[in-house]
């Protein structure tokens, strides 16, 4: 189940730019499912089993294990030109959605075995993304950009690669949840009745200020998602719904007043909107 840009309100540029920021710096940082394909090479051939992340000084990072059946992973000629995907999936059990995606070309250099124990000692990357860099016959790679694009339920959205990496104050990607706090952000949701995430999407649906409709579409649906209520994302910026009704499923997204950076926070802008929005109905 993928959620289609269908229409958003109009008024609400700065609030969903946020979102998209917010969404962008938390792909490019880790979350999600990250791949690759060298389009210059043949044969074509695309490399999925990747971690991916930031440095602390601000660049891209891949990491994987040389594979002689993936021409990419094994290119050591210099820069090489890339298309690198990045999926992430809802937080949920009972039902795959496809939540939000970041694309972007730009190539890669992979570098010298020699060089990675420095690099990786002053990045500040996840141990994960490390290990696999590390292992016996792990690579890192950079990958230099010009511009993301992110694609979700509110259509796709070109940023520019500086404006994702920089924030106000000089380097650093803000993105919360990132990946080790993802299912404790879903958590707060969950503590949720199924009433208090109804009474947000009528809220949402009915012309709440803080909430904006992304998308609505027809949908073949499965009894057991018929009259639920799912959490696509949960973020810095704001929580996102769909409710599946009549076998149509709605994407709405209800943002926070302030952001939240912790996950006190988090709860605390939770328990205001529903405050808000289940006493706005």
């Amino acid at each position: 189940m993928e959620p289609v840009h269908t229409t958003v309100q109009e008024g609400r540029a700065d609030t969903m730019r946020a979102r998209s920021l917010s969404l962008a710096r938390r792909l490019l940082t880790g979350s999600g499912r990250a791949s690759l394909v060298a389009y210059d090479l043949a044969p074509l051939v695309e490399a999925g089993a990747l971690r991916h992340g930031m440095t602390a000084s601000g660049d891209l990072v891949v990491a994987g294990l040389a594979d002689d059946a993936v021409p990419a992973t094994t290119w050591d000629e210099g820069p090489l030109r890339v298309r690198l995907d990045i999926v992430k999936e809802a937080p949920e059990w009972a039902v795959r959605i496809t939540a939000c995606a970041a694309h972007l070309l730009g190539t890669l250099e992979w570098l010298p075995a020699e060089r990675v124990g420095d690099f990786v000692a002053e990045a500040g990357l996840d141990p994960q993304l490390v290990e696999l860099a590390t292992a016996a016959g792990g690579r890192l790679g950079v990958i230099r950009t010009v511009r993301v694009l992110v694609h979700d339920s509110a259509g796709v959205l070109p940023l520019s690669f500086d404006e994702v990496a920089t924030g106000l104050q000089g380097w650093v990607c803000r993105s919360f949840p990132d990946a080790g706090h993802e299912w404790a952000a879903r958590d707060l949701v969950g503590s949720l009745s199924a009433a208090q995430l109804h009474g947000l999407v009528h809220a949402a649906a009915t012309g709440w200020d803080a909430g904006v409709t992304l998308s609505s579409r027809a949908e073949v649906t499965c009894s057991h998602t018929e009259g639920q209520v799912f959490c696509v994302d949960i973020d810095r910026t704001g929580l996102t719904l769909m409710s599946v009704v009549l076998g149509r499923a709605s994407v709405h997204f209800l943002a926070f007043e302030e952001p939240a950076d912790a996950i006190d926070e988090l709860a605390d802008r939770l328990g205001q909107l529903v405050v808000s929005g289940c006493g706005s109905r």
